[in-house]
């Protein structure tokens, strides 16, 4: 089965948009983090979500922080 044209176009602006989507949503899990107390437990949740979204930013090539020893 071929991809259409308006297929092809859609995926690719998909594309062009993860890379923001991805920043905007780090950025809000991360204000969430510094607003709960430092020995809160996470919600299950919270974790799968932070799990996949570090996932995707691994795969987009985003950088992580320093390494400190």
């Amino acid at each position: 089965m071929k991809k259409t044209r308006s297929q092809k176009g859609k995926f690719s602006k998909w594309m062009v948009y993860a890379p923001v989507a991805l920043e905007v949503i780090g950025l809000l899990r991360r204000n969430q983090k510094a607003k709960r107390g430092k020995y809160t437990k996470i919600r299950k949740r919270d974790r799968a979500l932070d799990f996949l979204l570090g996932q995707a930013e691994r795969r987009l090539g985003k950088q992580r922080g320093a390494r400190r020893w």
